[in-house]
């Protein structure tokens, strides 16, 4: 049947064993006559026998879901594991994945300048300005980190504002 056979080219797309245009090309022949005509005779393989390419994980996860893993960590920034999780997850993942190395380096640089704001913060309530300051300091400690989350799971690099750069961030 013809929608079976499209189907079948929709999977070989998917699975990377067809191109964009090899699918279209396909798909065009099969309407065309008949579903054998679309691979020049016989069809390709399945999907799950077709050679693929080992796509990099880390920790069994994408290298974009676990940077996001590791900027959302920070969230439990009134905890220990605020601080630990992200650190533990850069140093287990940043030689598997160039992403995650730069990430986890835009986290530390992040949670090094808020530990410096937060010690300014801190000082500067013995003249009442320190506790505007560490308020705003708390609101930015969970917003910077679900914004970042979202950049690294879309695969972008968001530097964190008001950052200060104590790891280069393109450094390899």
């Amino acid at each position: 049947m013809i929608s079976d056979e499209i189907e079948r080219l929709r999977q070989l797309r998917d699975s990377g064993a067809l191109s964009e245009q090899e699918f279209q090309q396909a798909k065009q022949r099969v309407l065309n006559g008949s579903p054998q005509a679309a691979f020049g005779g016989s069809p390709p393989p399945l999907p799950h026998a077709a050679p693929v390419a080992a796509e990099v994980t880390v920790c069994g996860l994408r290298p974009n879901v676990y940077a996001a893993l590791m900027h959302a960590s920070q969230l439990l920034t009134w905890t220990v594991l605020g601080t630990v999780a992200p650190i533990v997850m850069w140093i287990v993942g940043k030689d598997e994945s160039v992403e995650v190395k730069r990430q986890g380096r835009i986290i530390i640089n992040w949670m090094l300048s808020s530990l410096i704001y937060a010690i300014i913060s801190g000082l500067a309530c013995l003249i009442v300005i320190g506790i505007p300051m560490l308020i705003v300091l708390g609101a930015l400690w969970i917003l910077f980190p679900i914004i970042g989350a979202m950049q690294a799971a879309d695969g972008k690099y968001w530097k964190y504002p008001l950052s200060i750069e104590f790891f280069p961030i393109d450094a390899e």
